[in-house]
């Protein structure tokens, strides 16, 4: 059995200690060494890959260094610009930084074959102290610089499939900070046990470093067999309006349990029982920055999360997106099949997210609640459920928002 593809993504920073802190985690979990390309499959109920499309793929991450530089120009502003961005070895730990360039040269005249998908520097993952939107630009055209050559082997020989230099993203802060320096500050403020607790969930620090660069990793392979990605998930939803098509279940929360209903029309959206089971592991301490409100409201969870799509989000076909209310639009939550942090600190993968403050709790219907009332929400999309006779419970039913 041959051995799997590899793709190389490089972590830059602006500190080599950092970065040295990013790979080490990077090394030590095996589950982001590789990526399993069924896992890259938006909505794919069908287990394997796409035809034409590598079981796994192992990821090769190169710590790096970026050094800026400035100067004055005549008119007296100041100028920065990128010096280099240097390799410094497998864990990061080398003091003397060696050039990128040998990872583009060693491609052959041939160009890429199927045993080598992934010629060059296919990623790069931004953070460490780079989080300036100009110095990522100058470190984007740097990658690009050294890999033009290696782009022209690759269109040369598949015409169908050019790419576009490296995947060069950076990383953005958590939603209660404004930028990432504000972010590290708050990491600095830790506690070493809060600090070895966000490496496990990887909700700040380097351990968030870690993460975002193998989430770098997936949308590289994801991009590099796009085309076979897209035609295999449309098969799938084709194959899936014609299991639909045959017989129509649409999804009825038991009004014997919790239910929730959207806040403006009162559409009822879930139930208890769609939540995700069990519930993730709320972390033990906030993130949060030294100084802020330390109401213990704001580290627990703000959000349902829901285990699988439901009828109503339109098979959530995209890598990530909004929620809307079936019957008024109103926005309810969002979904992200890459993950998304609660407010409670842990990163939730998948996240099909619903903010608490977007839907009404609705208690169970008891028996007798019911016949006394003669009343039942009906569920958005049933139009025609059993009559009160019919059920033999004596129940009425009127649409929900009426």
């Amino acid at each position: 059995m041959s051995s799997p593809p590899s793709c190389r993504v490089s972590v830059i920073g602006a500190s080599r200690q950092r970065v040295a802190k990013a790979a080490a985690i990077l090394h030590a979990d095996d589950s982001l060494n590789t990526v399993l390309s069924e896992t890259l499959v938006i909505k794919g109920d069908a287990s394997g890959s796409p035809p034409g499309v590598p079981r796994s793929v192992t990821v090769e991450y190169l710590p790096c260094v970026a050094r800026f530089g400035c100067y004055e120009d005549e008119d007296g502003r100041t100028i920065r610009y990128l010096e280099t961005v240097e390799h410094h070895g497998e864990h990061g730990t080398l003091v003397q930084g060696k050039s990128l360039a040998p990872f583009f040269d060693e491609l052959g005249l041939d160009g890429p074959d199927d045993e080598t998908p992934f010629p060059g520097i296919c990623a790069a993952a931004i953070g460490c102290g780079v989080d300036d939107g100009e110095d990522v630009d100058k470190i984007k055209s740097f990658l690009e610089s050294l890999s033009s050559s290696c782009r022209a082997q690759v269109s040369a020989s598949d015409d169908d499939r050019p790419l576009s230099g490296p995947l060069t993203v950076c990383i953005e802060p958590n939603q209660e900070y404004a930028t990432m320096k504000e972010e590290t500050e708050a990491y600095r403020n830790l506690t070493e046990e809060e600090k070895k607790e966000s490496v496990v969930s990887g909700s700040i620090g380097p351990g968030k470093m870690a993460r975002f660069a193998f989430s770098v990793a997936e949308r590289a392979v994801r991009r590099r067999w796009e085309k076979e990605f897209d035609e295999y998930e449309q098969l799938q939803r084709q194959s899936d309006k014609l299991d639909t098509s045959s017989e129509v279940e649409m999804h009825v929360p038991n009004p014997q349990q919790t239910r929730y209903s959207c806040r403006k029309c009162r559409t009822v959206l879930f139930g208890v029982a769609d939540l995700e089971n069990p519930p993730h592991t709320q972390s033990q301490h906030s993130f949060r920055k030294k100084g802020a409100s330390h109401n213990i409201i704001t580290s627990l969870c703000q959000s349902h999360f829901i285990a699988q799509p439901l009828s109503w989000m339109d098979g959530c076909g995209d890598m990530e997106g909004k929620l809307h209310c079936p019957k008024c639009s109103y926005k309810v939550g969002h979904y992200s099949w890459t993950g998304a942090q609660c407010s409670c600190g842990t990163w939730v993968v998948p996240a099909i997210m619903i903010p608490k403050s977007k839907v009404d709790e609705m208690k169970p219907i008891s028996y007798d609640y019911v016949t006394a009332t003669g009343s039942l929400y009906r569920p958005y999309g049933i139009e025609n459920l059993p009559t009160t006779d019919q059920r033999g419970l004596g129940l009425g039913l009127v649409e929900a928002g009426d």
